[in-house]
């Protein structure tokens, strides 16, 4: 089914369903939340599910085990709202198949920011695996990161205070130097959340994250095989 789009009254219902913080409230709108948010969505993974395939065959493209969900847990935060009003779907392998390792692809509409977003990471970036990482980078990975970044894709990390990496090359130095990090496009303009022009803004944006995720994947394969040794 082609995608049907979100409208600003869709992301105004999801505002609203937090605020309101009530099962009344929402049980009287689920259907209209499913059929004006989620099943769009669903229809935007349909729409960009053969790049995706086509890039690594064993991605979970079952719109059901990608999206977010709009109840919250709150039984481990101090927040303690019911209901979100962002959106979100991961693309990446299946997490009950393979190791958290493995890179993703996202995609999260976030209406009280007034924003959208998409990039790629490392999807679980422990202290070992990053310093894996950052042993690993090398030209193959500055090129992956120069091919994003020209895509308007952003470098956002989570640096050391102090530089771990004091005689490396100046244009390896923030990566080196990043205790976690992803490649991130934000977009202000919910206003192509509205019809199918978001399907193609989506996979420019992805189509040049692909070269990282190729890398992040590798780097994951390489690392799962050491820990066998």
């Amino acid at each position: 089914m082609p995608y049907t789009g979100i409208s600003s009254d869709a992301l105004f219902l999801l505002s609203r369903n937090r605020h309101e913080n009530s099962k009344a409230f929402y049980d009287a709108h689920k259907e209209q939340i499913k059929q004006q948010v989620f099943e769009p969505l669903a229809q935007l993974i349909e729409a960009l599910s053969d790049d995706f395939a086509k890039l690594d065959p064993a991605m979970q493209l079952l719109p059901a085990k990608m999206m977010s969900r709009v109840r919250r847990d709150t039984r481990f935060t101090k927040e303690k709202h019911m209901y979100r009003d962002n959106v979100w779907v991961m693309f990446m392998r299946p997490k009950d198949d393979y190791p958290f390792l493995w890179p993703c692809f996202w995609f999260e509409v976030r209406p009280a920011q007034g924003m959208f977003s998409c990039g790629v990471c490392p999807y679980d970036q422990t202290p070992k695996f990053m310093q894996f990482l950052r042993e690993r980078m090398d030209e193959g990975f500055l090129k992956a990161a120069n091919i994003a970044i020209k895509a308007g894709i952003e470098f956002e990390c989570e640096s050391y205070k102090k530089d771990r990496a004091p005689d490396a090359p100046k244009k390896l130095k923030p990566y080196l130097n990043a205790k976690t990090f992803m490649f991130k496009y934000v977009c202000e303009d919910l206003t192509l959340l509205e019809s199918d022009a978001i399907v193609e803004h989506l996979r420019e944006k992805y189509k040049a994250c692909h070269a990282m995720y190729a890398w992040l994947q590798k780097a994951a394969e390489e690392y799962l095989a050491a820990l066998e040794h």
